[in-house]
């Protein structure tokens, strides 16, 4: 499945703004991670189960939109960076991908097409394609990418890869 799901990929990526066929394949990635439907809320708890979603709105469409504080999409974009600085960059890609699709989505559903939000997908398509170019110089099919080669500014990416790292031994410290 990685294999066709790559495949599928180096066909529908190409620049940093988001592309109807992306949702078909973060959904993809969504089943591979999360299985299907998607269980985010069991990895982000903090999208409370027994919260009673518009159960109090009845005219609201989804009220757990406002209830649960953006918690998915900001903890795929956590786990892509732990990734990226743990050089698993095929896993840091896809996370990138889902997180674009989630903010996209919760966009749609908010209607808010605002610059800065729209600027945060294209900041997660950015770094979803930079993670897959290293993946694929991981694996000795092209270069090295550089971060400015993808509009991505190294000084503010080397600050989240020690932001990563940072979280990262703080976990290990813990158990």
């Amino acid at each position: 499945m990685r294999r066709e799901l790559a495949e599928c990929a180096e066909d529908l990526m190409v620049g940093d703004a988001w592309k109807p066929a992306y949702y078909e394949l973060a959904e993809k990635f969504f089943s591979l991670y999360f299985g299907c439907p998607p269980r985010l809320s069991a990895v982000f708890p903090s999208v409370r189960s027994g919260y009673p979603w518009s159960g109090h709105r009845p005219k609201t469409g989804d009220s757990r939109v406002h209830a649960k504080n953006n918690d998915e999409y900001h903890g795929l974009e956590r786990h892509a960076w732990q990734y990226h600085a743990s050089a698993m960059y095929e896993e840091a890609y896809h996370h990138f991908l889902m997180a674009a699709a989630h903010r996209r989505e919760d966009g749609e559903v908010m209607g808010s097409a605002d610059s800065g939000h729209i600027e945060a997908v294209r900041f997660c398509v950015r770094h979803a394609l930079f993670n897959k170019a290293l993946a694929e110089a991981q694996r000795g099919r092209r270069l090295w990418p550089r971060p400015e080669t993808f509009g991505i500014d190294p000084a503010k990416h080397d600050r989240r890869v020690e932001q990563a790292e940072s979280e990262l031994d703080s976990s290990f410290r813990k158990k």
